[in-house]
């Protein structure tokens, strides 16, 4: 290996990631898609009533006791949402990316350019990964609702992120074409949201929910915005995304040598 090798390397890398960030600009559906959690949180900013005004809805249906607990709820619930969906849409069009350069068998071709596949693929993921941290750190501000200290959004937005390229990989790996990565992106995006509706689950029912990582990135924030220690809760949430990231990459790498 000469000692220009390393050089060539990262410039390939860093060409990869800025012929993606051209796909995805360049392409709107995919722009719209990452832009997607800035609409959402806009709307909940102008949308969603305040405590007072959404309690005295949410009573005539669910009654006192259950509209008050529901209206003091909405914000971090909302919140929580919305940093779930931020790193699963970008994910998913990091998703679609890979699942097309598959399509086209540029994938094939990467064994024998100068760049690892491992490589390649962090290079191909560390862009979503990067984005979704960016999105929800200015997401989260502009929608108002549940507020944190900027550095506490920071830090679970960095460890949620690492559900885009969680996604991405999914899709990869399910999904034979871009109709299949569709429907694997719509699962995993379901998967994210679902573990809401654990904030108000009991034991047995609550068991489930500790199966996904989402709902420990969820807890985290609901303990955060009750200013509880959520360090411990967060690091579950980064120890179970990391596993997914280790297991679908190794059965993507393996679909590739086939």
């Amino acid at each position: 290996m000469t000692t220009t090798d390393p050089i060539r390397r990262r410039g390939l890398v860093a060409t990869l990631v800025a012929a993606d960030l051209r796909r995805v600009t360049r392409d709107p559906l995919m722009a719209g898609i990452i832009a997607a959690p800035l609409a959402v949180a806009l709307i909940f900013r102008f949308a969603v009533p305040d405590v007072e005004t959404l309690q005295a809805t949410l009573v005539a249906y669910l009654g006192q006791d259950g509209g008050a607990s529901a209206a003091r709820a909405a914000p971090v619930l909302l919140m929580s949402l919305l940093t779930a969906i931020a790193p699963g849409l970008v994910g998913a069009v990091y998703g679609l990316l890979i699942v097309g350069e598959r399509d086209e068998r540029t994938l094939m071709a990467l064994r024998v350019m100068p760049v690892s596949f491992a490589r390649y693929v962090a290079a191909r993921l560390f862009t979503p990964l990067a984005l979704s941290v960016g999105v929800t750190i200015v997401a989260y501000p502009v929608a108002g609702l549940a507020p944190l200290p900027i550095t506490t959004v920071a830090l679970i937005a960095a460890v949620n992120a690492v559900s885009a390229p969680v996604v991405a990989l999914a899709m990869a790996t399910f999904a034979r074409n871009k109709m299949a990565a569709l429907a694997v992106m719509r699962v995993a995006n379901s998967i994210l949201a679902l573990p809401v509706l654990a904030y108000f689950a009991v034991p047995p029912m609550l068991y489930l929910a500790w199966l996904s990582p989402a709902y420990w990135q969820m807890k985290a924030l609901w303990l955060a915005a009750d200013s509880l220690p959520f360090l411990g809760t967060l690091a579950v949430a980064a120890v179970m995304n990391v596993l997914l990231l280790v297991l679908f990459y190794s059965r993507f790498e393996r679909q590739g040598e086939a």
